[in-house]
Order: structure tokens, then C-alpha cells, then sequence
């Protein structure tokens, strides 16, 4: 596990980020850390492409989207289609 500014150092909205992390270089796991909630605000850092794990929709990075968090399903995001053989298993 490492905080995102390990592998995204030039992306100033990493820097702060406590709530997301790296597991690797290419797995962004973004639990749900609130009581009740269901749903979230990702950032997914600039410089890459990012795969939902769940879904295998593909979003650019740089930008924060709004991803359904049931409580039996913990939103994971593919670095640049890596390890695809992992899409619908997560």
C-alpha cells in the first residue's frame, strides 16, 4: 500500500489525498470510509487511464467522478488497463 504521490508526484491533487491509496502502482482502492454511505467522489490522478475493476468502464485520469460503493463492493481502479484478467472479480 502506498499513498498516490508515490507514483503520481506531479499531480498536485494527490499530495493531500488521505482517503485513496495505491496498492502497487497499478490498483487505486478507494474505500468507503463514512458510516451509511453507498457512494463516493474518486479522484482518479492525471497521467494515466483508469479501469473500474467492477465494471471495466475506462475514465482519463485528472478528473473526480461519482462511483456507486455498496457495502459489499470497495471501488478499485486498473492503472491504464493493467492486469485486465481482474475486471468483474473485484
Amino acid at each position: 500500500m502506498r499513498p498516490l504521490f508515490y507514483e503520481f508526484q506531479n499531480d498536485d491533487k494527490v499530495w493531500d489525498m488521505k482517503d485513496e491509496y495505491l496498492y502497487g502502482p497499478d490498483l487505486l482502492v478507494a474505500p468507503i470510509l463514512n458510516e451509511g454511505a453507498v457512494s463516493r467522489e474518486v479522484y482518479l490522478p492525471e497521467g494515466s487511464n483508469w479501469t473500474d475493476a467492477r465494471t471495466g468502464s475506462i475514465f482519463e485520469g485528472g478528473q473526480t467522478i461519482h462511483v456507486e460503493a455498496p457495502l459489499s463492493e470497495i471501488p478499485v481502479f486498473l492503472r491504464d488497463g493493467k492486469q485486465e484478467n481482474l475486471i468483474g472479480k473485484i
